[in-house]
């Protein structure tokens, strides 16, 4: 373009600088609008993910308070809720690691990202993770279940704790704690397929792009006439007259960068560099309520690799 407009001395194809400010101010406020909202539903994300492991570690201290009984055998149900919850856990971050077609994860870039860093969901399967968890009559109904699975998983603790209660374990008053700390989850589990299910505005995505594009196709045509006025005064207005390149090249990044930042922080549940890191989350709260339970795991947290925790 700066060959063109040198040789071609067609200055009337030059954009005024006036008009490049009005877009590039347009472009601005669309895009802290956009980056606001992407940033928010990330926060949301993590958010509701922070409240799954507080909520599960208050389910599993109130189970433990007044199920647990260490001076006598322990309530035979006691494990087999913990290990169905640790199936809720494995069953959600699957689901939250699914592709959608609004994702990002269909870029040349991030396909190549997860092709070297894979999430610990792409390399695994989810019958596999719930194997050790479930009984197989449990894992049966699960698989066949046509409506939301991780649900069932919750609907199948509110039957435990209704069976405890039956048989005069827990007062009126425990059940009711119990039955409420399941609720919290089912609102989480809620919150969190909102934010995986529902995308971020797109006509505020498509409008932001399409700005981007025409900002970019103008800056060029723009900065020319202020880049050989830097050299007119000693005579080299030929030579500063390429500097339009690298400056038109930064410009445009800048802003192009901006949107793609915001982009890839509107779906927090991809499993890309910038995503809730949810993986490692559940398997902190599986080895907590492990420690609980009083059992001798082998399970680590997940380390960060390259700097990016999943």
């Amino acid at each position: 373009m700066t060959l063109f407009l040198e040789v071609s001395g067609w200055s009337f194809l030059t954009v005024p600088g006036p008009i490049l400010t009005i877009v590039g101010s347009a472009l601005a406020i669309s895009l802290a609008f956009k980056n606001q909202q992407c940033y928010a539903r990330f926060n949301d994300g993590l958010t509701l993910s922070g409240q799954v492991s507080t909520a599960s570690l208050v389910l599993a201290n109130r189970l433990m308070a007044t199920i647990d009984n260490r001076d006598a055998a322990p309530e035979p149900g006691l494990r087999e809720i913990f290990y169905r919850h640790f199936a809720w856990l494995t069953a959600l971050r699957f689901y939250l690691r699914e592709k959608r077609s609004w994702e990002n994860t269909y870029d040349r870039g991030n396909v190549s990202f997860l092709a070297r860093l894979p999430s610990p969901e792409s390399q695994s399967v989810l019958e596999d993770e719930l194997r050790p968890y479930l009984s197989d009559a449990e894992l049966q109904k699960f698989k066949v279940h046509r409506g939301d699975k991780e649900a069932l998983l919750l609907q199948w603790q509110y039957e435990a704790i209704k069976d405890i209660h039956s048989r005069s374990l827990i007062s009126e008053f425990i059940f009711t704690g119990l039955a409420g700390a399941l609720d919290e989850l089912l609102r989480l589990q809620g919150g969190l397929k909102r934010v995986k299910n529902y995308p971020y505005s797109r006509n505020y995505y498509s409008i932001a792009v399409i700005v981007v594009k025409i900002f970019a196709a103008i800056v060029p045509f723009s900065l020319f006439p202020y880049a050989r006025e830097l050299g007119e005064p000693a005579g080299i207005a030929a030579w500063t007259a390429w500097l339009n390149v690298p400056l038109s090249a930064i410009v445009g990044w800048i802003f192009v960068s901006m949107e793609k930042v915001g982009e890839n922080s509107s779906n927090p549940f991809e499993g890309n560099a910038n995503d809730v890191p949810i993986s490692s989350i559940t398997r902190r709260i599986e080895i907590e309520m492990r420690v609980m339970l009083g059992e001798q795991t082998e399970l680590k947290p997940i380390e960060a690799k390259d700097s990016i925790l999943f």
